[in-house]
């Protein structure tokens, strides 16, 4: 009788594990599928980015254009569509993890007034906010950290997406953090 009980205490165990095991695979499986389409839609929209360069720069006397699909351009987006697309980045991206829009402290600094104003280093020294600064603030976070906050944070949260090969991208988050004046 105590075999009988020792075997099937090893059963339950045995069971246990095998139910938390696909508990774990399922969760990391669907992690994995989330992940995957997020970075499939950045991918798509991050890859007209070297085309419209290209056009820019060896064309000087055509107007900007933007890859809309392979073999299509469009005119130049305006400030209010680029902000439109930065609010989209900044919903979707987990900007809004740590940085505001109504003032409040962060991970990061508010985007509320950020725009134009002084900003204070951890180096001591004091910067304006204007679009060079916020443009290196996406691309290269560390390169110049705002008092009060931690280096590190940000370039790992942000090295998925990519930002420093997808200028429209940083241009649309510039003009998205400029509207929220």
């Amino acid at each position: 009788m105590a075999q009988g009980q020792g075997g099937d205490g090893l059963m339950r165990w045995l069971l246990g594990g095998l139910v938390a095991g696909g508990i774990v695979l399922g969760l990391l499986i669907a992690a994995y599928a989330i992940g995957y389409h997020r970075g499939e839609a950045h991918a798509r929209g991050g890859a007209a980015a070297p085309a419209a360069t290209t056009a820019a720069t060896t064309t000087e006397s055509t107007p900007a254009t933007t890859a809309a699909s392979p073999g299509t351009t469009t005119a130049a987006a305006s400030p209010a569509e680029l902000a439109a697309r930065g609010k989209e980045l900044y919903a979707n991206d987990g900007c809004s993890a740590c940085h505001s829009l109504t003032g409040s402290a962060g991970a990061g600094p508010t985007f509320k007034g950020l725009a134009g104003s002084s900003v204070a280093l951890t180096d001591g020294t004091t910067v304006t906010a204007d679009d060079a600064y916020l443009a290196q603030s996406v691309t290269d976070a560390d390169a110049q950290v705002v008092k009060g906050y931690r280096p590190g944070i940000m370039p790992a949260a942000v090295a998925p997406y990519g930002f420093p090969g997808k200028p429209q991208d940083v241009q649309a988050l510039v003009a998205f953090i400029k509207a929220q004046g």
